[in-house]
């Protein structure tokens, strides 16, 4: 998290003590895709809940429809929230919610894979909903920091 002025931003980033597997790469590229996907589509008027519903079914095509967000009854049940003055606001991006993005909101997306016993990979980054999807405000790299 970062504060500028009273506003928050959120972010995330995945740092590696050594190479991480194959497996666990391609999860966190994976994410990328799906983070790529939901700004595509995040656009004005569109309901948060099925910006949600997009962000699973991209996850669901790469194959990780039983880790993404979490296993079995551990998993979160959203893949985003609105933020500003405090860290979590409406929209939340998440099943069945009905309130639609509006040019102007500010997002964070967090899509993630949990892999038991391997580790969590994934990506979060906060937008600017604009007519033409959403904008990042962070600008860090997304790539997995191997140190």
């Amino acid at each position: 998290m970062f504060a500028l002025e009273g506003y928050l931003s959120d972010h995330a980033r995945i740092f590696s003590m050594g190479p991480l597997p194959d497996q666990l790469l391609k999860a966190h590229d994976d994410m990328l895709e799906v983070q790529e996907i939901a700004k595509r589509e995040g656009v004005p008027g569109v309901l948060a809940g099925d910006l949600y519903e997009i962000m699973v079914a991209a996850a669901e095509e790469r194959g990780h429809g039983d880790h993404f967000m979490g296993v079995g009854d551990r998993r979160i049940r959203f893949t985003g929230h609105g933020i500003g003055l405090e860290l979590d606001e409406f929209p939340f991006i998440a099943k069945g919610q009905k309130l639609a993005l509006e040019t102007g909101m500010v997002i964070a997306l967090e899509p993630k894979v949990i892999l038991p016993g391997k580790g969590v990979v994934g990506i979060e980054n906060t937008f600017v909903v604009t007519e033409s999807g959403l904008e990042p405000l962070t600008t860090i790299r997304e790539d997995v920091v191997v140190v």
